[in-house]
């Protein structure tokens, strides 16, 4: 995977590559690093999908703790790698990128569950097991791509020195391992997305009638109100009058009497029903608040996923769509050129990424990261404090 290439480097143009190696892979390592801390920190975060986002930062962690530290000698200063470490460090390295693979393919599920059944969704939010049972699950696919392949083969060819898995030599067997790698994960994701898309379009439309709705609800409780005002009125109107000349004096006081009791009782009832108007008009509204506000959230997961599928698959598809040429040529007459090392890298630069796609978008994980940062603060003037007294 380069080994040939790097030979006509210079000293100084391979120590300059490998500072620069360095340095992404301590930033990965930093990144991710954060947003595991902020699961320790923030109890808030323990929930169904951000664990996802968990097991996404920690396979992308160790891209950069153990894949990275290890292809650098190997690609810059022709180490040499042996049977042993070379089939530890494709195994690490192919597992670790599929699982971050399948654990974007994970989030995208787990934001499709929630859009399209969130009743049940929502019942099983406090299904530990479940959870850890799909974070574990993605491992053991991701083993189970590239593994057996790895593990069946020699992969590090001693004449020429270099460490490579032997599907990479098959056509076949490369276009097997691309379509469970690339191929299938990005049809999946984006299927999810267009669905999501779809289904926060047709909620929108909902929502916009009803807040159409209830902007002319207040004059239909208002007809509702005056007409239930009258009916009283109609009921409590003055009965004709059937007295005796005689009880004339004693009539017009009874009915003087039960005409203000009446009116009494009308006023009571009439300011009722406007109160019971006014409050359902306001829960109304504030219920098209909330969901609103529940829509502009889902629109905003809905964005920061699509973003996601976007850098996966610009990362993605050039090293795919290489190593499946190069697969057509014979291991010594394959063309070299440096375009395909590039595209081996953009897979790494995806663990860079990551971390700022989605955590640093969300207002949890911004909350997480201020508290460490505050933590930090705190912890280095209470040192200062320490060194001046």
């Amino acid at each position: 995977m380069g080994t040939n290439n790097s030979t006509n480097l210079s000293p100084s143009t391979k120590n300059a590559l490998a500072f620069l190696m360095t340095l992404l892979a301590f930033a990965i390592m930093l990144g991710n690093a954060v947003v595991i801390l902020a699961f320790v920190v923030d109890k808030n975060l323990r929930h169904r999908s951000n664990y996802f986002f968990l097991n996404l930062a920690i396979s992308d962690f160790f891209v950069g703790a153990i894949s990275i530290p290890l292809y650098i000698p190997y690609v810059l200063f022709e180490w040499e790698f042996g049977h042993q470490i070379c089939v530890f460090w494709l195994i690490v390295d192919y597992l670790l990128c599929t699982a971050s693979v399948y654990n974007i393919v994970l989030i995208s599920y787990d934001r499709y569950l929630s859009v399209s059944n969130a009743v049940s969704y929502r019942a099983e939010q406090t299904g530990i097991w479940k959870t850890a049972a799909l974070m574990g699950a993605v491992w053991a696919l991701a083993f189970i791509v590239h593994g057996p392949p790895i593990l069946t083969s020699d992969p590090w060819v001693e004449e020429e020195k270099i460490c490579e898995p032997g599907f990479l030599s098959v056509w076949y067997l490369l276009l097997i391992s691309s379509t469970f790698e690339f191929l299938i994960p990005v049809i999946s994701v984006a299927y999810f997305n267009i669905y999501i898309y779809w289904s926060l379009w047709k909620r929108g439309s909902i929502i916009r009638c009803k807040s159409h709705r209830a902007l002319t609800s207040p004059v239909s409780s208002s007809n509702c109100g005056h007409s239930f005002r009258c009916g009283l009125f109609s009921r409590t109107s003055l009965p004709e009058p059937k007295e005796t000349a005689a009880s004339v004096h004693s009539g017009k006081q009874r009915r003087k009497s039960s005409l203000l009791l009446s009116l009494r009782t009308q006023m009571n009832h009439s300011i009722i029903v406007s109160k019971m108007c006014s409050l359902a008009h306001s829960d109304s509204v504030i219920l098209h608040q909330r969901e609103h506000l529940e829509l502009l959230r889902a629109k905003k997961l809905a964005k920061s996923l699509a973003i996601l599928l976007g850098v996966f698959a610009i990362c993605w598809a050039p090293y795919s769509l290489f190593a499946f040429v190069l697969s057509t040529y014979p291991r010594d007459k394959r063309p070299k050129t440096y375009w395909f090392d590039i595209t081996f890298w953009l897979q790494w630069i995806n663990s860079l990424v990551n971390p700022f796609l989605y955590p640093l978008c969300h207002k949890r994980f911004q909350k997480a990261f201020l508290k460490i940062f505050c933590m930090k603060k705190q912890a280095i003037s209470s040192q200062n404090r320490s060194t001046s007294s």
